[in-house]
């Protein structure tokens, strides 16, 4: 388990923007990326980075809607390098090639040079183990009408907040351990080491 010492200095944190339940943030671009100070909004993902021995107390997020336009994508610039990069919601696991690696170089061109990166991804077997999941208590996060064609599963995330519920149809596409490492060799980073079945750790190749 790593010291959350080492994450007391600039944290970036990319992720999602949820359809609903999300606080106010500040946009960065026209096409809808924002930022946002602190873990407000990514729960799951600062709670996954506890356990792991990482506390995502004071960060900086880059919270991307999920139609972002590609080009935007690419273009999204905070003006600074951080410490630590964490790509969060899986996007790692996008179904479109082309979108997994703009969110990869949004990842690393906002890394610092001896920086560390950790990649969130869906687990190795998930094309084959995937299932319906009911909301967790206080979350209000549930994921129905699963359907798996490996590689890829297709299901519609559900969200409940505050007594507004939303549907939200996905597809991801599981890559094995092979996989992740030529995405990340592919986009500047190599693997370092394996902190769980779903993160991984990284560092500029």
């Amino acid at each position: 388990m790593v010291s959350s010492r080492e994450l007391d200095a600039d944290v970036l944190l990319i992720r999602r923007r949820r359809p609903i339940g999300e606080p106010a943030v500040v946009p960065i671009d026209d096409a809808g990326a924002a930022t946002l100070d602190g873990t407000a909004g990514a729960g799951r993902i600062a709670q996954a980075m506890l356990e792991l021995g990482y506390a995502l107390d004071a960060v900086t997020q880059a919270v991307i809607p999920a139609d972002i336009e590609l080009d935007s994508l690419t273009s999204v610039d905070l003006g600074r390098r951080f410490d630590t990069v964490v790509l969060g919601s899986h996007l790692v696991n996008l179904p479109d090639p082309e979108r997994r690696a703009a969110f990869l170089g949004l990842a690393v061109r906002h890394l610092a040079d001896d920086g560390v990166a950790l990649v969130e991804h869906h687990p190795l077997d998930w094309a084959e183990t995937a299932e319906e999941v009911q909301p967790t208590p206080g979350s209000g996060v549930g994921m129905e009408d699963v359907r798996r064609d490996p590689p890829f599963v297709s299901a519609v995330s559900t969200f409940d907040v505050g007594g507004r519920f939303v549907r939200q149809p996905f597809t991801a596409r599981v890559l094995d351990e092979a996989e992740l490492a030529a995405e990340l060799e592919a986009s500047g980073l190599v693997v370092r080491r394996r902190l769980s079945p779903t993160w991984l750790e990284a560092g500029r190749s």
